[in-house]
């Protein structure tokens, strides 16, 4: 080798030198001369001109793009909050409407024409509770007056004897109890019979404002006149039926034989027969009702008077002992009940007839 090839190799990677030095001054001057680009872009990008030819900024899309996303955070929230209320709307609708089906046929089971009679409207299951209560208060009366009564039960066995004693037997207990059962006997009659007019009142307190203002008036003359009369039919056997009743029957008797009467069966007939006879009389309060219903004319009650006798004899039959004095003495008063009620019909079906004249006039 010659001295030469050293001297050029040095020449050579000098030349090398400075062409990668030159290469990097190019490039680094094209990068500052882009970023001047860039800006002096940007910069004109942010004036605009407006209709009086002045110029706005404009928000670049660098300054944008972080403003953005919590805008459409703010809007699905906006939509949830109307998806909740539309949700919450339609739950409201469905109560609602649950609460109508509920309560229409609350108001359906009312009685519409109940403030008219001047009657506050009910339901049924009002209507039942006030039933219940009224039932509550007649039975709470009669065991009130029977335990009452319970001490004075002696002398209301005397006087329930009196019409046996009179013939001069007396009455027979056969076991140890029945003492205390007759005295219980006792007690229970005459709670029903004191605490009748309260089971009375109970029952027109729950039947009086389903009547009409125009009808009150006659329901409670003919409840006042049921009521006289079903005494009154207790008085007639007391005093009249049953000591003829009970001669009649122990005549009967043989001679050869004596009689020997239980006193719980001797309550039990006195009881069963005043109230059935007590029921009898209450024929011309039921005729009257019946009439002014509708269901039953005078002239009715004419044509059917020979079937009316015979059914009044059959059941005088029926209710007293195997006798044909007793049954006739039954027998006629029920007959001249059953006149009178005649004439009580005559009588409610002509004013019924005025009264009827009177609207269409």
């Amino acid at each position: 080798m010659s001295a030469r090839d050293p001297e050029k190799k040095k020449t050579q990677g000098a030349s090398k030198k400075k062409k990668t030095e030159t290469a990097r001054e190019s490039s680094s001057a094209k990068g500052v001369k882009s970023k001047k680009s860039s800006s002096a872009r940007g910069g004109k990008a942010k004036k605009t001109a407006t209709p009086s030819g002045k110029s706005t900024p404009r928000k670049t899309s660098g300054k944008t793009a972080p403003k953005s996303a919590p805008k459409k955070t703010v809007s699905r929230k906006k939509t949830n909050k109307k998806k909740d209320d539309t949700a919450i709307s339609g739950s409201k609708k469905k109560l609602t409407a649950a609460e109508a089906k509920t309560t229409i046929p609350a108001e359906q089971d009312l009685d519409p024409g109940a403030l008219e009679r001047g009657d506050t409207p009910m339901s049924i299951v009002g209507h039942l509770d006030e039933f219940r209560s009224r039932i509550f208060v007649s039975l709470i009366t009669i065991l009130v007056i029977a335990l009452a009564s319970f001490i004075f039960s002696e002398e209301i066995l005397m006087i329930l004897e009196r019409p046996y004693t009179a013939t001069g037997m007396k009455l027979n207990v056969f076991n140890v109890t029945e003492g205390f059962l007759l005295r219980l006997k006792a007690s229970l009659i005459a709670g029903l019979l004191i605490g009748f007019p309260v089971v009375v009142y109970e029952i027109w307190k729950y039947i009086a404002p389903a009547i009409s203002k125009k009808d009150r008036k006659f329901a409670r003359l003919s409840i006042i006149a049921a009521g006289i009369l079903f005494f009154g039919g207790i008085v007639f056997t007391y005093f009249l039926m049953l000591p003829f009743a009970i001669k009649m029957l122990l005549s009967f008797t043989p001679a050869s034989m004596q009689n020997v009467q239980n006193a719980s069966n001797y309550l039990t007939f006195v009881l069963l027969f005043s109230l059935g006879i007590a029921i009898l009389f209450e024929l011309p309060i039921v005729i009257m009702i019946l009439t002014r219903i509708g269901l039953i004319t005078p002239q009715f009650l004419i044509r059917k008077r020979k079937y009316a006798i015979v059914l009044i004899f059959v059941v005088a039959a029926i209710i007293t002992p195997p006798d044909v004095l007793t049954q006739l003495i039954i027998g006629f008063p029920i007959v001249f009940l059953y006149e009178i009620s005649i004439l009580i019909s005559k009588f409610v079906f002509l004013r019924k007839k005025k009264k009827e004249m009177s609207q269409d006039a």
